[in-house]
C-alpha cells in the first residue's frame, strides 16, 4: 500500500516537471488595423464627357454637340475616421483631357461650331461609410471648373469668333475605395459638374450654350500619416 502511494506521488511529480520544461506556445500576434485617418496623394485615369446644347436667342434650338475623351491627372486630400464606420475628408483633383469636336449649325449650315476641353479641376468634401474595414463607399460634393474653348467658323474655315473660358459649377459624385495594404488604396468614382451657362456672339447671332460634364475615373492613392492600433 505504502509502495503504491510512493509510486503515485513520484509519477505525478515527474509529469509536472516535464510539463513545466515544455515550451509554451505564444498566442498569435494581434492583427493591426489601419484607420482611414490621414492624408494621401495619387494619380488617376478615366473618361470624361461634355455635352453642349446650342440655342439661338431668336430662332430656337441649334442642336447639340457631345464628345467623350480620355482624362488623366492627380489628386491630393485628407480623411478623418470617426464613429467607427464613418469617414469625412476633403480632396483636390486636376486632370487633363483631349475632348474636341466640331458640328455644323442646325439653323445655318454655313456656320460650324467647335468645342475643345483641355482640363478640369474639382475641390470637394467627401463623406464615406465603411461597409467593411477595407471598403469605403462615399459621396462627394463641391465645386468644379472646366477649361474650354468655343469657336465658330464659316464655309471658308475663317474663324468668326473664339472664346476661351473656365466654366464652373457644383460638382457631385459617388465612389468606392479599397484599402489593399495599410498605405495604398484603389478607387473608382463618377462625378457630374453642373456648368454655368454662357452665350457666344458671332456674325450678329447669339447662341446660348448649356453644358453638362460627366467623368468616370479610376485611381490609386498612397496614404500617409494615419494612426494604427492592434485588435486582440
Amino acid at each position: 500500500m505504502v509502495r503504491g502511494i510512493i509510486a503515485f506521488v513520484l509519477t505525478t511529480l515527474t509529469t509536472s516537471a516535464l510539463a513545466a520544461d515544455m515550451p509554451v506556445k505564444a498566442p498569435p500576434a494581434p492583427a493591426p488595423v489601419y484607420t482611414w485617418t490621414g492624408c494621401y496623394l495619387g494619380g488617376n485615369i478615366g473618361w470624361a464627357d461634355v455635352s453642349a446644347h446650342f440655342e439661338d436667342s431668336r430662332l430656337g434650338d441649334d442642336g447639340r454637340l457631345s464628345k467623350s475623351g480620355f482624362a488623366g491627372g492627380g489628386q491630393i486630400g485628407c480623411d478623418y475616421q470617426f464613429a467607427s464606420n464613418w469617414v469625412i475628408g476633403i480632396q483636390g483633383l486636376i486632370d487633363g483631357t483631349d475632348i474636341n469636336r466640331s458640328r455644323a449649325s442646325v439653323i445655318d449650315s454655313d456656320f460650324t461650331f467647335h468645342h475643345d476641353v483641355r482640363w478640369f479641376a474639382t475641390i470637394t468634401a467627401r463623406l464615406g461609410y465603411l461597409v467593411s474595414p477595407s471598403f469605403l463607399f462615399y459621396a462627394k460634393g463641391g465645386w468644379g471648373t472646366v477649361n474650354e474653348r468655343f469657336s465658330v467658323t464659316d464655309v471658308d474655315n475663317i474663324t468668326l469668333r473664339s472664346v476661351d473660358r473656365n466654366a464652373s459649377g457644383a460638382d457631385v459624385g459617388v465612389g468606392l475605395e479599397y484599402m489593399f495594404t495599410p498605405n495604398w488604396t484603389l478607387w473608382v468614382e463618377w462625378d457630374h459638374i453642373f456648368l454655368d451657362r454662357n452665350s457666344i456672339d458671332f456674325a450678329g447671332r447669339f447662341d446660348n450654350i448649356h453644358r453638362d460634364f460627366d467623368k468616370v475615373l479610376f485611381g490609386i492613392n498612397w496614404r500617409f500619416g494615419g494612426a494604427r492600433s492592434p485588435v486582440y
